[in-house]
């Protein structure tokens, strides 16, 4: 069986989407919470399968980001035992053993919440509690358009804010327009030439 490539998924996704929101806008009283569902799982598979961009303007990030909030919405309209049957929680038991989340911290903290009741404001720490990687990926994609819009809007990144807050030292990664990259001292103004080590197992021929 051919692999399908990257791009091909987001395409399928993205498709499979249109066509839901299609039938929503039509008639969004017909199976209303079924297709809402289906835009959620369709929504979340496209954002996770979209290439990385090298660069990103001001009205990409901007649209990304609405988009990600718009999913976000409609999981916020799901009881918590909704959320589960459309991505399940990883059944991955070790997590006491490395401190870390895992079927059962999730699975508690799931008991802890009313399970008819819709996830409402507290999304945000149910996406961060739940242990499946597709919504792994999912917050990883929001935290990385929060950071693209606040470097577009010269603010510090959620990761070089944190890295102030705690006396850490960082820099930016640019490139002029020969395509030379180099990496930008905020503090000093100075400038390094970027430079990609090979790994150790790799010896360059003479």
């Amino acid at each position: 069986m051919q692999e399908i490539k990257l791009d091909t998924k987001y395409d399928l996704y993205d498709k499979a989407y249109s066509n839901v929101l299609e039938v929503y806008k039509s008639n969004p009283m017909k199976d209303k919470k079924l297709l809402i569902k289906k835009l959620i799982l369709y929504g979340v598979k496209m954002i996770n399968s979209k290439s990385k961009l090298e660069t990103i303007t001001k009205d990409e990030a901007e649209y990304e980001f609405n988009f990600l909030e718009l999913i976000k919405k409609g999981m916020s309209t799901l009881t918590p035992l909704e959320f589960v049957n459309i991505f399940p929680i990883k059944k991955y038991y070790d997590g006491q053993k490395y401190e870390i989340k895992d079927y059962f911290y999730t699975r508690d903290y799931i008991k802890g919440l009313e399970q008819e009741t819709p996830i409402g404001k507290e999304i945000e720490m149910f996406l961060w509690e739940y242990t499946n990687k597709e919504i792994r990926h999912f917050n990883v994609k929001l935290m990385k358009d929060i950071s693209n819009l606040r470097r577009l809007q010269g603010k510090p990144s959620l990761g070089e804010e944190w890295a102030d807050s705690v006396g850490i030292k960082t820099y930016t990664r640019h490139m002029d327009d020969k395509g030379t990259e180099f990496m930008f001292d905020k503090e000093t103004g100075r400038t390094a030439k970027f430079t990609k080590s090979n790994p150790r197992y790799l010896k360059i021929l003479k």
